[in-house]
C-alpha cells in the first residue's frame, strides 16, 4: 500500500440537493485537492458511509452522485490508490463504485504498512447493546433481500431511503453518559485486537473523535466529516496523525 495513507468517512452524501450538500460535495473535492497537492502518491481509505445511501441497479450506474465519482477518478489518476470499507448506509456497492477503487471491503480488515498493522471497522455492530442491530445487519446484507428490494423501481427505493434518512437525522447525538459507555466498550474492542499484534485500530460511525493508547497500541476513532471541517488520520511510515481538515 503506497504511503502516505489518509483514513476518513462518514461523509453521508445524501440523495437530495441543497446548499449544504454542495457545500459537503465542494469540502470533499477541496480535501482530495489538498492532499494531492502535498504528494504525488498515496493511499486513500474511506471508511464508511460516504453515502447516507447507496444502491446500484444492475446495468445502470448511479447519477445522483456524479460529482464525488469524478473526484474519486480525479485523484486516482493522480497517482492515489482507494480503498473502501462498506458502511451501515452504503453496504450494497455494486460495480460502478467497485471499478472506481483498487479494492472493497464488505467487512473489516487488515491491513500491514511499514511493519505496523492496522484493524479496520466502519465500527457499527461492536457494541454488546447492539444484538437486534446485528440481527437486522444480516437481513439487510443477505442476497435474498438485496434480490427483494432491487425490484422495487427506483423511485419507490429512493423515497423510502430519503424518508429513514431524515428519521435517524438525530440519531448520532448522544450525552456524556452514553459517549463513556461507547468508549468503554470501543476501548475493550481495540484492547482485545491490541493483545492479538495490532498497533492501531481505526473506526468511524460515531461521528466524533475519540483517540486512546492501550498498551502497546491506540484506538482512533474518527469524527465525521462534513461541510465545515474533515477529521482524519494520515499515517507517513512511521507515525499515525489525528488531522482537521477546515
Amino acid at each position: 500500500m503506497q504511503l502516505p495513507i489518509y483514513f476518513f468517512g462518514d461523509t453521508h452524501f445524501k440523495l437530495q440537493k441543497s446548499s449544504q450538500e454542495d457545500k459537503k460535495i465542494e469540502k470533499f473535492s477541496q480535501f482530495l485537492r489538498t492532499i494531492s497537492e502535498e504528494n504525488n502518491k498515496g493511499s486513500l481509505f474511506i471508511m464508511g458511509d460516504l453515502f447516507d445511501y447507496y444502491f446500484e441497479y444492475k446495468n445502470k450506474t448511479p447519477e445522483y452522485y456524479k460529482e464525488i465519482f469524478t473526484s474519486l477518478k480525479d485523484i486516482r489518476q493522480k497517482g492515489f490508490d482507494i480503498y473502501f470499507i462498506a458502511g451501515n448506509h452504503d453496504y450494497w456497492i455494486g460495480d460502478h463504485l467497485k471499478s472506481c477503487v483498487e479494492e472493497c471491503f464488505l467487512n473489516d480488515t487488515t491491513i500491514e504498512a511499514n511493519n505496523k498493522k492496522f484493524y479496520i471497522t466502519h465500527g457499527d455492530g461492536i457494541l454488546s447493546w447492539d444484538k437486534s442491530y446485528r440481527l437486522l445487519r444480516c437481513i439487510l446484507r443477505s442476497k435474498l433481500f438485496i434480490i427483494l428490494f432491487s425490484l422495487l423501481p427506483e423511485e419507490i427505493a429512493i423515497k423510502i431511503a430519503k424518508k429513514i434518512s431524515h428519521e435517524r437525522k438525530d440519531s448520532h447525538y448522544l450525552d456524556q453518559e452514553k459517549i463513556n459507555r461507547i468508549h468503554n466498550e470501543l476501548d475493550s474492542f481495540a484492547q482485545q485486537k491490541i493483545n492479538q499484534g495490532f498497533k492501531y485500530v481505526i473506526m468511524g460511525h460515531y461521528h466524533h473523535s475519540y483517540q486512546k493508547k492501550l498498551n502497546n497500541g491506540e484506538l482512533i476513532l474518527l469524527g465525521e466529516c462534513n461541510e465545515e471541517n474533515y477529521n482524519y488520520a494520515v499515517f507517513d511510515g512511521d507515525k499515525l496523525e489525528i488531522k482537521n481538515f477546515f
